[in-house]
């Protein structure tokens, strides 16, 4: 499969799915008893797992074009502070620990410097920021549909 790959055009989806294919093969627990059998599983695994990939992609491409009028467009326009803003006030309903975890994932801080301000552990702060990434989410579906 590297062979193949040094071969092939970088950042060609055949290059993506050997690519992908070939950590899956580093990283495989399972052994298989035939070699044939375990080359064609690991491509295919790859390759779907490519696909899902661009698909979770696309469906956010959407979500955040939503958000951004284009240049000819006179609807609503929403600049990322008043978004953040709108956000801000949505889960600051959930806690105050909740609106640090969200300031602190805007900031770009780490799991550690989010729990350190919360008095939590790291376990409790990735749940936080878990939270966070499902209220958002639900509020910008909500956005989508309205």
């Amino acid at each position: 499969m590297q062979q193949r790959l040094r071969t092939l055009n970088p950042g060609s989806p055949e290059a993506e799915i050997l690519e992908h294919a070939v950590s899956l093969a580093i990283n495989s627990k399972s052994q298989e008893e035939n070699f044939k059998f375990f080359r064609y599983d690991i491509i295919r695994n790859a390759r779907f797992s490519i696909q899902r990939t661009k698909v979770r992609q696309h469906r956010l491409c959407r979500k955040v074009a939503l958000f951004t009028p284009t240049w000819n467009e006179e609807a609503r326009s929403y600049s990322s502070l008043d978004l953040e803003a709108q956000l801000s006030m949505v889960i600051a309903a959930f806690g105050k620990n909740m609106s640090k975890c969200f300031e602190d994932m805007i900031n770009g801080k780490s799991v550690a410097a989010t729990a350190l301000a919360c008095g939590v552990s790291q376990r409790t702060a990735n749940r936080l920021r878990q939270k966070v990434r499902q209220i958002v989410q639900t509020y910008l579906d909500s956005q989508e549909n309205a």
